[in-house]
């Protein structure tokens, strides 16, 4: 990054040099600012920097090629499950969830998930079941991730009178990280923030955001780049 602003402040007074170049000097005679020599080696150094950078993306893409696990490949399935915890406008809130997925490109998964939600100090709970859609541009040792999910649940509460289904959609958008830690076990930790089709704060709605930590179990095969890993 210090090497991109030093050749982006570099080629900009060149220009700005050639601009000036047709000022007259004291003498009243046209005179170059900058030599042909100078603006040769600034040319010279803008392009080893842009060598040097390309270098650098292409080290790193035959890194995450050579070492992704295999896990994230076509074919291979995973289950996970979790705790979560979210806080808004005084109100803390509990989730515990559940996740099955199954990789359909590399590192696009999508599957099912179920989440149970309870106000603390309060008899207000929730359920809600769903699908959601994840993708890991990462895939090594240390995975980030981000997804979505379209959900429904129903709502309990002794603010809702007897016989009242209080149903609900919800929207779901994730970014999160995974860190590999067993032979096919993942721990993550997530950040989910939710949108709703309607409130109604005397129920209990509006629990807002999630941190979200949980674990993911790969069912899929370890393979060479797995055990390079592993060893």
């Amino acid at each position: 990054m210090k090497n991109l602003l030093t050749t982006a402040a570099l080629l900009t007074c060149l220009s700005l040099a050639a601009h000036a170049q047709n000022n007259a000097d004291s003498t009243g005679r046209s005179k170059p600012l900058i030599d042909e020599k100078t603006r040769q080696d600034a040319r010279q150094k803008a392009s080893q920097v842009e060598d040097k950078l390309d270098e650098e993306i292409e080290k790193s893409r035959n890194y995450m090629q050579n070492n992704q696990l295999s896990w994230f490949q076509p074919g291979n399935v995973f289950v996970g499950g979790g705790v979560g915890f979210g806080a808004t406008s005084g109100k803390v809130y509990t989730d515990i969830n559940a996740r099955l997925g199954y990789f359909f490109q590399p590192g696009f998964v999508g599957g099912l998930r179920y989440d149970y939600d309870r106000l603390v100090g309060n008899k207000y709970h929730a359920r809600q079941a769903g699908l959601f859609v994840r993708y890991y541009p990462f895939r090594t040792r240390i995975s980030s991730f981000i997804g979505a999910s379209l959900n429904g649940g129903r709502e309990f509460s002794e603010n809702i009178p007897a016989g009242t289904k209080a149903t609900y959609t919800s929207v779901g958008l994730e970014l999160g990280v995974m860190f590999w830690i067993l032979h096919r076990l993942g721990a993550e930790v997530s950040y989910e923030g939710n949108y709703y089709n309607k409130f109604d704060p005397t129920v209990g709605r509006g629990k807002g955001g999630r941190l979200k930590f949980g674990v993911n179990y790969y069912f899929g095969q370890v393979g060479n780049r797995g055990l390079r890993l592993a060893r």
